[in-house]
């Protein structure tokens, strides 16, 4: 567990606020919020998956619990919403990351203690497909 924390943070780190992988691509940098919800105009995933919010404390996201998540079905969709636990809110960092659904229950399972499911999508680079942001304006 602590290895994918270390790796996270460790790409967070290195990557800008747009970051494309070849078949994974979260639009953060056009995020807004809508209600409790945050919504990205554009995900691309290339199996079925989740979008999933992780919470950033002392600059570092909160791994492996997350504050809310959404299925996406393979290839491109538009408009995800994903509602945020205890609302989404404006000028907050967050870091958003794929997930695929590895255990074909559809229902996201990764958490504490069961980090061998529902895994994070991965850049060709072997690092976790995720992305800082906060929604700096409506």
């Amino acid at each position: 567990m602590n290895l994918i924390k270390i790796a996270l943070v460790t790409a967070i780190a290195a990557m800008p606020a747009v970051a494309h992988a070849d078949h994974l691509n979260i639009d953060v940098e056009g995020a807004t919020i809508e209600g409790n919800s945050v919504v990205f105009p554009a995900v691309k995933i290339d199996k079925d998956g989740y979008v999933v919010i992780h919470a950033v404390e002392g600059g570092e996201p909160v791994i492996p619990a997350s504050i809310g998540h959404t299925a996406v079905p393979a290839g491109d969709s538009e408009n995800v919403s994903v509602e945020i636990e205890g609302g989404a809110m404006e000028g907050t960092d967050y870091v958003a990351m794929i997930h695929y659904e590895t255990n074909d229950n559809d229902t996201y399972d990764f958490a504490e203690g069961m980090t061998d499911v529902d895994t994070p999508g991965m850049r060709p680079d072997n690092t976790p497909y995720a992305l800082p942001f906060k929604v700096d304006g409506m």
